[in-house]
């Protein structure tokens, strides 16, 4: 079986579990909150990932950098709850990775999306792409946190509780993440495709 067809069956099962852990959240907590990065980064892996099946067999510029966009903010995702909220959380690693619809949302998901992009998809060629959604997502929610209409989600976009130097490290740590992110994925898939 080539990379392509790999490629395919990847996507497929991140569109199928996408659904299925969405649909679940939202019939829990009765809504998909939009605040949250986990549910943002999901919905764009879903987006991406479908887009990727239709037109699988001649992958478009734009899919390959869409695909690209949507695994660096899984790997996020994946990241964060890995090692700043599950230490945060008295080390609840079955909560927040392996319980319910958590665990496709925060575990599987990103590590089907990440093996896919890495090992049997195109890379994208604009490796700067990867920061731009987790650059929005703060310039959105510290604006939203500074006059009260969200309240973090995360404790690190909690403003109001924390020193504005806390709030710059932290902006730093997950942004400059993120583009670290970027490149080591797209290194990885290079890489991997020499091979």
């Amino acid at each position: 079986m080539n990379k392509r067809k790999i490629a395919f069956i990847a996507n497929s099962l991140i569109c199928i579990l996408e659904v299925y852990a969405l649909m679940k959240y939202v019939k829990v907590n009765h809504t998909l909150s939009l605040e949250y990065y986990t549910m943002d980064s999901n919905l764009l892996s879903l987006m991406s990932s479908f887009l990727f099946i239709i037109f699988y067999k001649k992958t478009k510029e734009r899919i390959k950098d869409f695909r690209f966009i949507s695994t660096c903010c899984l790997t996020v995702t994946f990241l964060v709850v890995l090692f700043i909220l599950v230490p945060m959380m008295n080390f609840n690693y079955k909560a927040l990775l392996l319980d319910n619809e958590l665990l496709f949302l925060h575990t599987i998901c990103p590590i089907i999306s990440i093996i896919s992009y890495v090992f049997f998809e195109e890379r994208s060629n604009k490796k700067n792409l990867g920061i731009i959604f987790t650059i929005m997502y703060s310039l959105i929610l510290i604006p939203l946190n500074i006059i009260g209409v969200v309240d973090g989600p995360y404790p690190f976009l909690r403003i109001k509780e924390q020193s504005i130097w806390m709030t710059i490290i932290w902006g730093v740590i997950i942004i400059g993440g993120s583009y670290i992110i970027g490149i080591g994925l797209n290194t990885l898939n290079k890489i991997n495709n020499k091979k």
